[in-house]
C-alpha cells in the first residue's frame, strides 16, 4: 500500500507474525444455547475453537428477529488453511453446533458469511517490545495502529480503540 516506505521499515512489518483468524457467521430462526461463549476442543472434532451466540449477549430484535451465532477458529496465515469456505447464500448449522444442540437440525441456518481475516491475532516472539512498529510511520502523514502494537497485552476491542486515539492525537499534534 505504501511502496515509499523505506526497506528498513517495511521489512520489519513483515517480521511481526499473526495467525489468521476466520470467523463463520450464521443466522438461526431460533435460540441455540443459553451461553454467548462456549470454548470448543478442536481436538474432539470440533472444526472452530469458539461458538458465541450473539444474541444472548444483544437482543435478537436487533438483528430482525434471527439469532446471530458466530464460530471462530485461528489458523496459520497461509491461504491453504483456510478451508472453512468462502461463505454466501444458505449454508448448514456449523458441524461444531451439533453437539452442543442436537435438536436443532442442519437446516435452520439461514444464511452464512465466511470472513478470513489473515492478520488477526499476533504471535509476540521474545522480546517483542523491542520490535514494536512506531505509531508515526517514516512517511510524514502516515500512521500505523495494529494489533501488534498493543504488546504486552492481547489484542481486544478496548485497546484497539486506545490505539487509535493515539494516532489520532499524534495526528493532531503533528498538524499543530
Amino acid at each position: 500500500m505504501a511502496p515509499e516506505l523505506p526497506a528498513s521499515y517495511a521489512d520489519s512489518l513483515r517480521r511481526l507474525t499473526s495467525l489468521a483468524a476466520v470467523v463463520l457467521v450464521v443466522a438461526l430462526d431460533r435460540q441455540l444455547t443459553r451461553h454467548y461463549w462456549h470454548n470448543l476442543p478442536k481436538d474432539e472434532g470440533f472444526p472452530f475453537l469458539a461458538l458465541c451466540e450473539h444474541t444472548n449477549f444483544v437482543s435478537p430484535e436487533h438483528f430482525g428477529g434471527d439469532h446471530i451465532v458466530y464460530c471462530g477458529d485461528y489458523l496459520p496465515p497461509e491461504p491453504r488453511a483456510h478451508a472453512h469456505g468462502q461463505g454466501g447464500g444458505r449454508a448448514p448449522l456449523p458441524a461444531g453446533a451439533r453437539p452442543i444442540q442436537p435438536r436443532l437440525r442442519a437446516e435452520l441456518g439461514a444464511a452464512d458469511l465466511v470472513v478470513p481475516r489473515p492478520y488477526a491475532q499476533p504471535v509476540p516472539p521474545v522480546d517483542h517490545g523491542r520490535d514494536i512498529p512506531a505509531l508515526r510511520t517514516p512517511l510524514p502523514g502516515l500512521y500505523l495502529a495494529s494489533m501488534s502494537q498493543v504488546y504486552p497485552w492481547d489484542r481486544g476491542t478496548n485497546f484497539a480503540v486506545e490505539i487509535g486515539r493515539r494516532v489520532a492525537r499524534l495526528m493532531l499534534d503533528d498538524l499543530r
